[in-house]
């Protein structure tokens, strides 16, 4: 297969795929607006039942910590705000599309979304601890920047089960394992998946070019690095997909160089002990997992 071939073949695949559900186109126009009403967004939310108990699940979770326990989507929206509750949806939305219909073999789906979880979780940590400026829509970028795995791991089941046992049988990483087998990688089909459903171009960066940071526009740049850096510490913490476990030295990487320049205090952590502290978030990590898997139950 050649890679226009292979582009146009899947492109086309992913126009076939089962349309994302009303709410959800809802819930990513509401994303792009900067004035939604949040009696509104309840109204949105409440019309899939499954989606408001999740993401009430999720509010009352250790990750939030709140003081209160939410029992209704309008006191989540309350206490949470507008654009972090319709995060929490589209993130529980995404789940449910992103599953592999009944009895079709998959890749590992647990160990696809831990490490999804994990990267959006680290890449909210990044924010707070660093001057890195304001993206509030992180955590979700984060969290979906691999989609373009599950898309090929649906079109051509059987190869790219090869491509993944690959990174396991020559230690190298599913990108390039990828790139050996198909001439192509997950990133650009997630592109083409987050163009598809018309997500903020933030989200269709960060797909792209996780793992090309310096491919990244210079507008987006900053959170494609953070999400990159947040991709190699959730594998450094054992959050990995694929079976690339050989080292890597975080201070090297273009993510890291990219963000030393925005907020200098990066080089002088700690990288060791500010790793090792991310143990506190893999609670947050597999609660975070566990509730969004319930949509499809494994």
């Amino acid at each position: 297969m050649t890679a226009s071939n292979y582009k146009e073949k899947i492109e086309k695949f992913i126009n076939y795929l089962p349309p994302i559900p009303a709410v959800l186109v809802e819930l990513i126009r509401a994303l792009k607006s900067d004035d939604v009403d949040p009696n509104t967004l309840s109204r949105i939310i409440e019309k899939d039942p499954s989606m408001s108990m999740n993401v009430l699940k999720i509010a009352n979770s250790a990750f939030y910590n709140l003081a209160v326990q939410v029992q209704t989507i309008g006191h989540a929206v309350r206490m949470l705000g507008v654009r972090e509750i319709t995060q929490l949806c589209i993130s529980c939305g995404t789940s449910k599309v992103l599953k592999s219909p009944k009895g079709r073999p998959s890749i590992d789906l647990d160990q696809f979304w831990q490490h999804s979880v994990a990267t959006g979780v680290i890449a909210s940590v990044l924010l707070k601890r660093f001057s890195f400026g304001s993206y509030p829509d992180l955590y979700l970028a984060g969290l979906i920047h691999d989609a373009g795995i599950f898309i090929l791991d649906q079109f051509v089941h059987d190869l790219y089960q090869k491509i993944v046992d690959l990174t396991y049988e020559k230690n190298i990483p599913l990108v390039e394992a990828e790139r050996a087998v198909l001439g192509e990688s997950h990133g650009n089909v997630g592109g083409w998946l987050m163009k598809k459903w018309r997500l903020p171009e933030m989200f269709v960066e960060i797909a792209n070019y996780h793992h090309n940071v310096l491919g990244a526009s210079k507008e987006y740049l900053i959170p494609v690095a953070i999400v990159s850096l947040a991709d190699q510490l959730a594998r450094l913490k054992c959050h990995g997909f694929g079976g690339d476990m050989s080292g890597v030295i975080l201070a090297g990487t273009d993510a890291f160089k990219v963000l030393e320049e925005v907020d200098r205090s990066i080089r002088d952590v700690d990288i060791v002990k500010f790793v090792w502290d991310l143990d506190d978030t893999n609670q947050d990590i597999l609660e975070l997992k566990q509730i969004m898997r319930g949509d499809y139950g494994q």
